[in-house]
């Protein structure tokens, strides 16, 4: 820690590691985040690629409870019969979760969690056989859910952040928080360069109407129809209070399923410069994401 009270190499008020110029956790080492060839690529494979607390889990359930009902043959042994989110689904950047692990030994269909930045996802440049599956949620209410996880007493080891949560908002604003900026890490997913096969939703269309965003992802999973008695074998599981009453983590207080906690928040003045920043940062891409973004 630095006699400003930040920390190292960018400056940040938390710990953390930077691999070009980019931040990431320290439980993120660079044979991780910069391998693309971190595992052999197969056709089924999928990565659920977010910004943190955008509603990564959640979709990682949805994901995993329609391969179960697509796939009713599946072993009691296999990876996605298991609640634990280390074992069936894991963040295969996370050097915690990752010890032991050998993922081209994983059966298919293989399910991964990533909070890579879009520079550096495992995945071959060119290959459109990975399916990601990119989710966006309103930054006012990541920033809100963020704070919760990056300070005492309820923060992930390692990042402890001190400081109020006026500060925090600053910082946020500036791209000063675990993986940096959130309008840079989401506006290189859904410009997408290098031309992955990535499926866009938001945590808003999974609120709003998540019927048809389980349909979309079975589909886009590659299964030609899902009836109504399996989209309701994975609604089920997925509601937040049947979430939170199993041994799927969810983090802190802050895991309401709520749309727009951050009214409850945020000043004006806060909210105001947030959605300053989005329109500056997201001006060609306002037509592909919701309105709430935008306005208040």
């Amino acid at each position: 820690r630095r006699q400003d009270g930040l920390y190292a190499p960018l400056g940040l008020p938390i710990k953390h590691a930077a691999y070009d110029g980019l931040c990431y956790p320290m439980f993120c080492p660079e044979e991780l985040v910069k391998n693309r060839e971190l595992f052999t690529p197969r056709h089924d494979d999928v990565i659920v690629a977010t910004y943190p607390r955008s509603g990564t889990t959640w979709t990682l359930e949805i994901v995993r409870n329609i391969h179960l009902v697509q796939n009713p043959a599946l072993g009691p042994d296999h990876p996605l019969r298991s609640d634990s989110h280390a074992v069936s689904v894991p963040w295969i950047n996370n050097s915690i979760k990752m010890k032991g692990v050998k993922l081209d030994e994983r059966a298919s269909p293989r399910v991964f969690k990533t909070h890579n930045h879009y520079q550096h996802l495992n995945v071959p440049q060119g290959n459109r056989d990975v399916k990601v599956i990119h989710v966006m949620r309103d930054p006012k209410d990541v920033l809100c859910s963020q704070y919760f996880q990056v300070v005492k007493p309820l923060s992930v080891k390692g990042m402890d952040f001190q400081g109020t949560f006026q500060d925090y908002v600053g910082h946020f604003l500036g791209g000063k928080v675990s993986f940096g900026s959130y309008w840079k890490f989401n506006r290189h997913f859904l410009e997408n360069k290098d031309g992955f096969n990535i499926l866009y939703l938001t945590y808003e269309d999974l609120s709003r109407d998540k019927i048809t965003c389980i349909k979309k992802i079975s589909e886009f999973l590659g299964y030609k129809s899902i009836s109504m008695e399996q989209i309701e074998a994975v609604d089920k599981p997925t509601r937040f209070e049947a979430m939170k009453g199993s041994t799927v983590t969810l983090t802190g207080p802050n895991v309401k399923g709520k749309v727009g906690r951050s009214k409850e928040m945020l000043s004006v003045s806060e909210e105001l410069e947030i959605l300053k920043q989005t329109k500056i940062e997201f001006a060609l891409l306002e037509d592909k994401l919701p309105s709430s973004y935008f306005s208040d």
